[in-house]
């Protein structure tokens, strides 16, 4: 059963205002009409406090008679979450159960929710050691708990089910102070980290040294939670590295490794081995991380290498490339426009965006602020005006594949650069080649018209001239009839 100051949140005092702060503050959690049992419980808790305020030493009194009459069992239990050397300690844990086993069903049964209560209330808990307990008593199988909170039992056994975040054996040799700081520390951040995602940043921002345990299950799970909120964290990327080196064909390792250099700030040097993962696992979170990469190093190519990532979902169940029209799909517009408006893109990526933005013809190609560049060719040009005649479904010219498919072939390619005209590549071998137009020619067209229309025209004369003279031998022949 909980105390008169558990339920007002408070430590034992002796000052009635702030036990009468504590009540009207939980008081609006339990209003008589819609909680009528937890309004009675605060109402006697408030009155017990302030009680044993004006009499503190029968509180005292209260204490040593509870300790007094409290079975042997619970004290016993007590005295091992007290114990510095074997609150940690599964043997003393099986050594308490088989204490309790000594006793007959009847008072197990008694004693089954008293020590499911004096574990919940214990801060320094080990949930792996009482695991063993909460079986040996069925804690998950009653639900018969006498005057527990059922939210805050529920609670307490999901946590017992997920169990410790580490192994604390592996802090016994560390100074108890230490102990309960660092136990406290990751239960606070697996509990953010699973029930308030939108704080864990936050959390993992707040200044203060903190101790990391030698274990590797928490070393995976730290992983995890910096890279979940893009956050780096340099003593992780050992971790990450001794996990590819143990598990080569893990896939989580080599990007739990590629996100932690990359929110760490790693540039050139991390692109070899973030585009061959990226090649070798593909996934919404490579092509996440390959997009950050160039949005922070190379702006140049982010806008092409959106469309590399749009080409490599448009496939069917073979694996085969689809025909599809480049650059209409929501991510690619919704990553374009993102990046458009946040400044980022280099003056090259915001012509071709704004140019495909408003301007969706392809006869527009030759209006086009890419197309119409007049500095030297160069690469990263070739690579935007192949891009921009893809999209626009006209055919590129030759000498600019030509030129791109020379810098693949021989090496010389940046790693992007490689992606994004191995993407364009595939993309021209789709499109039929009698369609290698460069600009729209109107002049011909019309030249074109009028030399269709030339024998339409004789026909319609010779229809004309027909229709008059039988027009004029049919008046002729009225006419001699009437003389």
């Amino acid at each position: 059963m909980k105390t008169c100051w558990q339920i007002l949140e408070i430590e034992s005092t002796t000052q009635i205002d702030i036990i009468r702060q504590a009540y009207l503050a939980r008081l609006p959690l339990c209003h008589p009409e819609t909680d009528p049992q937890g309004f009675k419980a605060l109402r006697q808790a408030y009155e017990e406090a302030l009680r044993l305020a004006v009499n503190p030493v029968e509180e005292a009194d209260d204490e040593e008679k509870d300790a007094a009459a409290e079975h042997e069992i619970l004290r016993a239990f007590r005295a091992l979450l007290d114990s510095e050397s074997d609150r940690f300690q599964p043997s003393a844990w099986q050594k308490f159960i088989q204490q309790l086993n000594t006793w007959n069903m009847e008072d197990v049964d008694q004693l089954r929710w008293p020590l499911c209560a004096i574990a919940i209330e214990a801060r320094y808990l080990s949930l792996n050691c009482a695991s063993l307990l909460a079986e040996r008593l069925n804690w998950h199988s009653f639900n018969d708990s006498e005057g527990m909170d059922e939210e805050e039992r529920e609670a307490f056994l999901e946590a017992i089910q997920a169990g410790d975040c580490f192994d604390f054996l592996s802090l016994l040799e560390y100074p108890v102070a230490l102990q309960n700081q660092t136990v406290e520390y990751y239960f606070a951040l697996e509990r953010c980290c699973r029930y308030h995602p939108d704080y864990v940043t936050a959390f993992l921002a707040m200044d203060g040294p903190w101790f990391i345990p030698d274990d590797a299950k928490l070393h995976r799970k730290l992983l995890r939670w910096y890279s979940s909120v893009q956050t780096g964290m340099a003593e992780l990327i050992p971790v990450a590295q001794q996990w590819q080196m143990e598990e080569p064909e893990s896939e989580d390792a080599r990007y739990y490794q590629c996100a932690q250099r990359l929110y760490c700030g790693e540039g050139e040097s991390l692109l070899a081995d973030l585009c061959a993962y990226w090649e070798s696992y593909p996934s919404t979170q490579a092509d996440n991380l390959l997009l950050q990469w160039s949005a922070q190093h190379c702006p140049d190519y982010f806008a092409l290498l959106v469309m590399v990532i749009e080409a490599r979902s448009m496939v069917d169940a073979q694996g085969k490339p689809l025909k599809y029209v480049p650059g209409e799909s929501a991510r690619t517009r919704l990553l374009w426009a993102e990046i458009l408006h946040n400044g980022k893109l280099s003056p090259l990526g915001q012509s071709f965006i704004e140019s495909l933005f408003f301007k969706r013809k392809a006869w527009a190609w030759w209006k086009s602020r890419v197309g119409s560049e007049t500095e030297e060719d160069s690469p990263l040009l070739d690579l935007y005006r192949v891009a921009e005649q893809v999209v626009l479904e006209a055919f590129p010219k030759q000498e600019m594949l030509a030129r791109l498919n020379t810098r693949l072939e021989g090496g010389d390619a940046h790693p992007l650069e490689a992606i994004i005209t191995r993407m364009l590549l595939t993309k021209v071998k789709l499109e039929p080649e009698d369609e290698d137009v460069d600009e729209p020619t109107p002049e011909n067209h019309e030249e074109k018209n009028d030399e269709d229309e030339k024998p339409q025209s004789i026909i319609s004369i010779i229809k004309i001239s027909l229709t008059v003279l039988v027009i004029g031998y049919a008046l002729g022949k009225i006419a001699m009839l009437f003389s």
